[in-house]
């Protein structure tokens, strides 16, 4: 067992299955699987990542081996994935693949789960939270399973929001077991208790975890009931498969999370809109945990988490960038001062059949996800909301024109670099079939 941990050293050639060799040229990490080393392709100038299996963790090696080549053969369905692209020959008993290094500027999310790395903005919090649900979406869109998913499994920028998903080579077809058990508390119930194997509702089960991870810092099912000294096989298969209960779930109330304990949920739940926190109570709800009923689809999040990154605007009193309601009052982390916005937009319910609103306020922004209806893109800014004082606009970041229509039938359009002015009553139609109205709050 040792020897087969130790079997590579620096300077080793290592040939692949496509005939080329890579050289070792020092460690980079090891992880419950294997030994990952840094590599130079032989005759070129590239460096890969090369991830070398220990034996003894792999229940069947040959079907293991398979499902790699077929990943291999069919490639990533993102570039988000760091996904295996060559598997090496058997060497002194075992063999890897080599792929991508994964750059400096990527942070696992377990450190910033560890507070050891902070997120430099609210938007690219939410921007990782969207590139991760996109990155969901093409993998079950393809007919595959991440059997293996935990929060090593995502790597960050902080500054931007990119995402790199790596431990890829667990990633198998539906219905299909890739000889991984995975880790409880990421695993849907039902896979927990053993009633099925991954599928796509289970996948969506596990995305919602992340995302309750990554916004609010803690596991939606680790509250004061979980509260054990030892989390044993029996605890994990109670807690996350056989009676599974969210901390904030509005029934129930026996797994609150502990103040002294569970801090960022505390602190961080009531910082979200009510869309975001309904979002999870029902993805966590016991219909869903024991009935895998009403989990969202990607994208449900999409829409939710580009509204959510829109809702995020200046507080008036000290600047802090804090997420705000459309209709009431929002008290600022900072300074705890409360604010409401002059009023909203509210978007006609034609797309998702929901109501959609965004507050008028300072720094928040619309994106081309949600003013064009046949857009994908959740990042790309297309109008900004401008401040002075008693007056509110709307630039026109986007390529096309809008028409504004007044209370009285009066119409203007707007060009890409105009401003429109936005007034009670308003009604702003954005191309592409969208249209939203101006909502006045009460002062």
């Amino acid at each position: 067992m040792a020897d087969i941990q130790t079997s590579i050293r620096k300077n080793q050639k290592i040939k692949l299955l496509n005939g080329q060799t890579v050289t070792v040229t020092g460690k980079i990490g090891e992880g419950g699987q294997g030994i990952v080393y840094r590599v130079k392709v032989d005759g070129t100038n590239e460096e890969k990542a090369m991830k070398w299996y220990f034996m003894y963790k792999i229940n069947d090696p040959k079907s293991f081996c398979s499902n790699l080549a077929d990943n291999v053969a069919t490639g990533s369905p993102s570039e988000t994935f760091v996904w295996p692209e060559q598997l090496t020959e058997v060497t002194n008993g075992s063999f890897g693949y080599i792929m991508e290094i994964i750059p400096d500027r990527y942070k696992a999310l377990s450190k910033y789960l560890q507070a050891r790395v902070s997120f430099k903005s609210c938007s690219a919090m939410v921007t990782a939270a969207i590139n991760i649900v996109e990155a969901f979406q093409q993998l079950i869109n393809k007919g595959y399973s991440f059997q293996d998913i935990n929060d090593g499994s995502f790597k960050i920028d902080p500054t931007t929001g990119d995402v790199l998903i790596c431990d890829c080579d667990n990633v198998v077809s539906f219905g299909k077991a890739s000889g991984i058990s995975g880790k409880a508390r990421y695993k849907a119930p039902e896979v927990v208790r053993g009633d099925t194997l991954p599928n796509k509702v289970t996948d969506r089960y596990s995305l919602a975890v992340i995302l309750f991870l990554l916004l609010v810092g803690n596991h939606p099912l680790e509250g004061a009931r979980s509260n054990v000294p030892c989390m044993t096989g029996k605890y994990e298969r109670r807690f996350y498969g056989q009676e599974p209960v969210f901390m904030f779930d509005e029934q129930l109330d026996v797994n609150r999370p502990v103040p002294g304990l569970h801090r960022n949920a505390i602190a961080l739940w009531p910082c979200y809109p009510d869309f975001i926190r309904k979002a999870f109570i029902r993805s966590f709800s016991q219909d869903s945990l024991l009935r895998s009923e009403g989990r969202l689809i990607e994208q449900e999040w999409l829409m939710l988490l580009v509204r959510l990154k829109s809702c995020i605007v200046r507080c008036m009193n000290c600047g802090c960038e804090y997420f705000a309601e459309s209709t009431i009052a929002t008290a600022c982390p900072d300074c705890m001062a409360y604010n409401t916005p002059p009023g909203y937009l509210r978007f006609d319910k034609k797309r998702t059949n929901v109501e959609i609103t965004i507050p008028i306020a300072d720094g928040a922004k619309l994106y081309e996800a949600e003013l064009d209806e046949r857009s994908k893109d959740y990042n790309t800014v297309s109008a900004e909301i401008l401040v002075k004082p008693g007056k509110y606009g709307l630039k026109n970041l986007s390529k096309s024109v809008w028409e504004i229509t007044a209370p009285g039938g009066k119409t203007v359009k707007k060009a890409p670099g105009e401003v429109a002015v936005l007034g009670t009553g308003f009604r702003i139609d954005f191309g592409n079939g969208v249209t939203a109205e101006i909502v006045a709050n009460s002062r």
